[in-house]
């Protein structure tokens, strides 16, 4: 399974219809509407790379309202679990 986050820029009369379509779009696990330079941020987890390719180009890409997106693949997590199970098995 892949992660990816997706950086959203959108015309400002589409945000909460855009909105509402990432969160149905099959795929798209979170969708956070953000301050800065973008303005949604969806967590996206798929099978494959393939299946992220289809996802941004044919599904979130082409939603009217789109201007544009920024594709960042995860390619490893942390998180104070992984930093707890560490500890409790004697890595230091």
């Amino acid at each position: 399974m892949l992660t990816a986050f997706l950086n959203i820029v959108c015309e400002p009369a589409a945000i909460a219809r855009i909105g509402r379509a990432l969160a149905d779009t099959d795929g798209v696990a979170e969708v956070y509407t953000t301050t800065g330079s973008a303005d949604f941020i969806a967590v996206v987890r798929v099978p494959d790379l393939d299946a992220l390719a289809s996802l941004v180009t044919q599904h979130v890409a082409g939603l009217p309202g789109i201007i544009r997106t920024d594709t960042h693949l995860a390619i490893r997590s942390y998180g104070r679990g992984d930093e707890t199970a560490a500890f409790d098995i004697g890595v230091d």
